[in-house]
């Protein structure tokens, strides 16, 4: 039995599954972004299995799945940025101090996710390889560790705020939310094994990915209800209602007072023009 494609089969079925409940419960206008990203998915399985029977010697997958990594790369990074800002649109004054916030953020989480790089390129033994295009795909394996470590160290500040400060939310987003924290994690860890353990085991951690990948398309079949985003949660201090109550208090005294500080940003550019 191929258990890769086996894997990449049951993870691309879950998926489509996915796609259209999120089509039929009308929420792909909700989470568009999460929407083009399973998309896009499924395209690239399906370049990877046209590839795999046309038998054509003139295509070398490798170098399609680096390609369509490049934008996969984007679009997980899109996704972080647009689910950032759902979790926080409770909280507008955060949410507007959050964004700006990413703009530092995130270069700082592409800064520590890179100090790895080198000893990853290294222990791999990247650049050992003799062909370039092998050597290439070692460099996009690692890359492909560092957006999921970025995707990570941000998705993981969010939500250690938000369990922090109960920030009100959909339960849909809060379940999404976990299940995308879950998924970059795995890939981060198995990414690293790969690098630091067991180089020569790509099918082993690609088939590690796709099943944990496809235990979230799962997890978001089942939870994934319509009413979700109607019945609204708080993941923080939800067993302990005093302190839940007084940190929504805290909250939102600092959402207030960072709107106050907006508006007076506003108003002193709208004096100076």
């Amino acid at each position: 039995m191929n258990w890769t494609r086996a894997a990449q089969e049951i993870c691309d079925v879950l998926s489509v599954c996915l796609v259209l409940r999120l089509l039929f419960l009308r929420l792909h206008s909700v989470y568009r972004v999460f929407c083009i990203f399973l998309i896009f998915d499924l395209l690239s399985s399906s370049v990877a299995f046209y590839e795999f029977f046309a038998h054509d010697a003139r295509l070398d997958y490798r170098l399609t799945w680096m390609a369509m990594r490049c934008i996969a790369w984007i679009l997980s990074l899109w996704m972080v940025y647009s689910f950032v800002s759902a979790v926080l649109h409770s909280v507008p004054g955060i949410l507007k101090f959050s964004r700006k916030l990413l703009n530092y953020l995130i270069p700082i989480a592409i800064g520590l996710a890179i100090l790895s790089f080198a000893p990853e390129y290294s222990a791999a033994r990247v650049a050992a390889a003799e062909s370039p295009i092998v050597h290439a795909l070692g460099i996009a394996f690692i890359v492909e560790r560092v957006v999921a470590t970025i995707a990570v160290l941000v998705f993981g500040g969010i939500l250690a705020f938000v369990l922090w400060f109960p920030v009100q939310m959909p339960r849909n987003l809060a379940v999404f939310s976990v299940g995308l924290v879950v998924y970059f994690g795995a890939e981060m860890a198995l990414m690293l094994v790969r690098s630091y353990f067991s180089p020569g085991s790509l099918d082993l951690v690609s088939n590690g990915i796709s099943f944990v990948l496809s235990a979230c398309y799962l997890y978001w079949l089942i939870f994934i209800r319509a009413e979700g985003e109607t019945v609204p949660v708080r993941m923080g201090h939800s067993w302990r209602k005093e302190e839940q109550k007084r940190l929504i208090g805290q909250l939102e005294a600092l959402n207030n007072a960072l709107l106050n500080v907006n508006r007076r940003q506003q108003l002193g550019s709208t004096s100076h023009s």
